[in-house]
């Protein structure tokens, strides 16, 4: 019974002990998060990784990945000094490494530009197994230039350029002759080298000419891209052949009978012009006959549409005047109150009639009272482009006609050279008339309606 109750104390002990001497083990996530020198490591290597150093000094990204992932593992248990000092080895590793690869980066410059052209042209994908071997050599190379052995490396660029190169121009052949190669590979299988041989040479032909297009200087892709279709459509050009061959066949045609095919053919295509096709003529001048309706018919399309580009521009530039004006008009409105000045729209124009002007009885002299008015008059001028002006002056039917005719002149002469004189306007662009009694907008039997007639009025002329 003893003995039971010691070996029970002397399992809880221990169980005890373990208990309190165990710390728990930090995740690598932890890690990096409760040291900053970590997370400011693997910051580092990330950064260098995504700007392609790796490849370009192996050994030494190698050696300080290692460190990082020993100090991390010392983390989890917390050994603070040793992960600090394994952070430092680490970085001077990352230091020798970053040099190693601008070393390597100057050496193999070319290499590079060879490799990026490579990529670009899609090679590390459609030629995987190549691309490989030459990263491969270039990884070596990077190697040769840790260990301090320049002109081993430099040895090995003629032959990295020359593969990247190779790959690149496969790539690029494959890229734009592709559809070429299915489609005369599908006209072979249908046959066309023996019901169209003619066309399907031309398509290989066509084809070949693609490739010796890049072969001879690879930035071509476009030209060699147009020779490349024009072989797909002379490639399905013979299938289309050798079908209507082998469809003339089944049905026993005779040669009378293809002709009379190949006529009514033509008739479908002039049936639009609403004329009959002369088909007694020799079939040289048919087609010159069919040929000439045709180009009628697309200089009449042509002069169409030119017709019609013309009348949206024009349309265009209407409404987009007609958009200016009423932004215009609103600003103009906006400016002056309801016992200033109503303002009218006409057209692209804008009139003000003013009846603020407070003009002392039988004179023509502006009142200071008047000066803010002739400002927004200013503002409301300086609205348009390059602008006319006609300042024209008012008044009631008191006083007799030749009078208020002399006044409202010179009246309208007062404000056109304040416009003149203060706002800047060109004299020769500003026209000042004096109506008199000759223009009432309202009668001149009341009071309120003499007042209404007795007014300044500011045409502004858009041109």
């Amino acid at each position: 019974m003893k003995n039971a109750q010691g070996f029970i104390f002397l399992v809880l002990l221990t169980t005890l002990v373990t208990g309190c001497t165990t710390a728990p083990m930090l995740s690598e996530r932890q890690v990096i998060t409760e040291y900053d020198e970590v997370a400011a490591l693997n910051s580092r290597l990330k950064d260098d990784k995504s700007n392609g150093l790796y490849d370009l000094a192996p050994s030494g990204f190698a050696a300080a990945e290692a460190k990082l992932t020993e100090a991390i593992s010392l983390g989890r248990t917390k050994r603070d000094d040793r992960v600090i000092a394994l952070v430092k080895e680490a970085n001077q590793i990352v230091d020798k490494a970053e040099s190693d690869a601008a070393t390597t980066k100057n050496l193999m410059r070319e290499v590079l530009d060879a490799r990026e052209m490579a990529i670009a042209a899609g090679a590390d994908t459609l030629y995987q197994e190549q691309f490989g071997v030459l990263d491969n050599k270039l990884r070596k190379a990077a190697q040769k230039v840790e260990d301090g052995d320049q002109e081993g490396a430099k040895k090995w660029r003629p032959e990295m350029i020359q593969g990247y190169a190779e790959v690149e121009l496969e790539a690029l052949k494959q890229d734009a002759t592709e559809q070429a190669h299915r489609d005369i590979t599908d006209a072979v299988q249908k046959e066309a080298d023996d019901f169209a041989p003619k066309t399907l040479k031309l398509a290989r032909e066509e084809l070949a000419l693609a490739v010796a297009v890049l072969e001879t200087n690879r930035t071509q892709r476009q030209k060699a891209r147009g020779h490349a279709k024009r072989s797909s459509e002379l490639a399905m050009q013979s299938v289309e052949i050798t079908d209507m061959i082998k469809d003339f066949e089944r049905r026993d045609f005779s040669m009378e009978e293809i002709v009379l095919w190949y006529q009514k053919q033509l008739s479908l295509i002039n049936e639009p012009s609403g004329e009959v096709l002369p088909l007694y003529l020799p079939n040289h001048e048919v087609v010159v006959t069919l040929r000439d309706k045709l180009a009628t018919y697309a200089e009449m399309q042509q002069s169409e549409m030119a017709t019609r580009m013309d009348l949206q521009s024009r349309l265009e530039a209407v409404e987009r005047e007609n958009r200016e004006a009423q932004a215009r008009y609103a600003k103009i409105q906006n400016l002056f109150g309801p016992s200033e000045a109503n303002v009218y729209r006409q057209g692209h124009n804008v009139l003000l009639e003013l009846h603020a002007f407070n003009f002392p009885s039988g004179q023509s002299e502006i009142q200071s009272e008047n000066f803010a008015l002739l400002d927004k008059i200013v503002t409301a001028i300086h609205s348009f482009p390059n602008p006319s002006v006609v300042v024209s002056g008012h008044t009631d039917s008191v006083g007799g006609f030749s009078v208020n005719q002399n006044l409202s002149q010179r009246r309208a002469e007062t404000v056109a050279s304040f416009l003149e004189k203060v706002g800047g306007f060109d004299k020769t662009r500003l026209t000042a008339i004096g109506y008199g009694e000759s223009r009432p907008v309202a009668s001149n039997e009341t009071a309120v309606g003499r007042n209404t007639n007795r007014r300044i009025e500011v045409l502004i002329i858009n041109e």
